[in-house]
């Protein structure tokens, strides 16, 4: 997939395995062109007319834009909406047209193993010779379908009233089976295997992989099924190094404290809400260093804010007290593993199941962006600054993370796959 949360979990994954001696060949859509090189991939990409000269994920925000999903209805209308779209349709045609080119890469390279992030698999990988390995980047509740779990995008409570699951169930699962009966349209014409249209993703035979750290899987709840691993979290470590801003130096960091505000690269492109958080943040003593997003010169900040259109989001992470955060996976999972508590104030999709597991397991708030009050949101902030006692959970969570070998155990995994 082409979206940012999407390629920035893979580039993690790929950083680790390149640092065990592994040469990765990284194929990227056209906004991602000359993006993949400087981590020392070697890049390839997929052309696409409507995506030149557009930033990662422009596109995917400008059309969420226009959906509906970023308002204030709730996860069930927002499932509605998603329902009747046809995005996961253009999704296999932008595939389908890709193909002779993937082929022609898989020719050039001849790799020995295939790892793939899309709901569904292009044929010349899944059905060539060789394994192939398939990454998760959002919350598992989507991909490990549990009866005992809530469904995945609905950020219902993992425990108590289980009332509303199964017609939630019913109604997200309708636009993965079209879309699925659409990719085997594909298939039957290739003279390949058809895939099951239940659940939401293709998931591989060999191995699949997920990004969550242990405090927040659900494990309490239901096991870890045999063909899938675990990570913490898909750490990115080729990021630009980042230093506090000059005009931060000064601060009491007692009294003021450094927070970091990202809506994510999709939902930050509603203007008038990251206007409104300005507005209302600008108002406490804190200092913030803000990801602006794609439209982000298009409106300023506040004197107690520094931000750009785009942060490197782990270098920022260690040197902050707060997050405040849409719940996208990558930021949720990296957020954790350097230990900061979170709002967790999510739009669409997996964003309400981070944002219910984090409140429910005690490491941060969730708050609605459209519908809390400027009160709510100050006082959440420092209610979460102030908790001393889940601040020593996040940095306990943080050193055993930031000291675990999960993401290298998973490698080992890939590894003997080729073998």
């Amino acid at each position: 997939m082409e979206g940012v949360g999407h390629v920035n979990a893979c580039i993690g994954l790929a950083e680790v395995l390149q640092s065990r001696g592994h040469r990765i060949v990284f194929v990227g859509h056209q906004s991602w062109a000359g993006k993949l090189a400087p981590f020392g991939f070697s890049e390839e990409i997929l052309t696409s007319d409507d995506q030149r000269d557009q930033k990662p994920g422009e596109m995917a925000a400008k059309g969420l834009l226009q959906s509906g999903l970023l308002s204030g209805i709730s996860s069930l209308e927002k499932m509605k909406i998603m329902q009747n779209s046809t995005n996961m349709n253009k999704m296999v045609d932008k595939m389908r047209a890709n193909e002779p080119k993937l082929r022609a890469i898989v020719e050039k390279y001849n790799p020995d193993l295939y790892v793939i992030d899309d709901f569904v698999g292009s044929p010349a990988l899944i059905h060539s010779n060789k394994p192939w390995v398939y990454v998760f980047s959002a919350n598992p509740l989507f991909v490990i379908r549990d009866d005992r779990t809530p469904p995945g995008g609905s950020g219902y409570p993992s425990y108590g009233d289980r009332s509303e699951w199964k017609a939630f169930r019913e109604i997200s699962d309708k636009p993965f089976a079209t879309s699925k009966a659409y990719y085997n349209e594909w298939m039957k014409e290739e003279g390949f295997p058809t895939i099951p249209t239940e659940g939401s993703v293709i998931t591989s035979p060999y191995l699949n992989i997920y990004g969550y750290p242990e405090e927040l899987d659900y494990t309490d709840i239901r096991p870890i099924p045999d063909t899938w691993m675990r990570v913490d979290a898909f750490m990115r470590r080729g990021e630009q190094e980042f230093a506090i801003p000059r005009k931060f130096l000064d601060r009491d960091p007692q009294k003021s404290r450094l927070i970091y505000l990202s809506l994510g690269s999709m939902a930050s492109i509603d203007v008038n809400l990251m206007k409104r958080f300005v507005t209302i943040l600008s108002k406490c003593e804190h200092k913030f260093i803000v990801s602006k997003g794609v439209l982000g010169d298009s409106y300023e900040l506040a004197d107690n804010m520094w931000g750009q259109p785009s942060v490197p989001q782990t270098k920022v992470l260690p040197i902050v007290s707060l997050v405040i955060t849409h719940g996208g996976n990558n930021s949720v999972t990296e957020t954790f593993a350097y230990g900061k508590p979170m709002i967790v104030m999510p739009f669409f999709a997996d964003q309400y199941d981070n944002a219910q597991r984090v409140q429910e397991k005690g490491f941060g708030i969730r708050l609605d962006p459209y519908e809390c009050s400027e009160q709510e949101l100050l006082d959440s902030m420092q209610s979460l600054l102030n908790d001393k006692e889940m601040n020593d959970r996040l940095a306990a969570a943080s050193q055993r993370i930031l000291g675990s070998h999960s993401i290298h155990r998973v490698c080992e995994h890939m590894e003997s796959l080729v073998q």
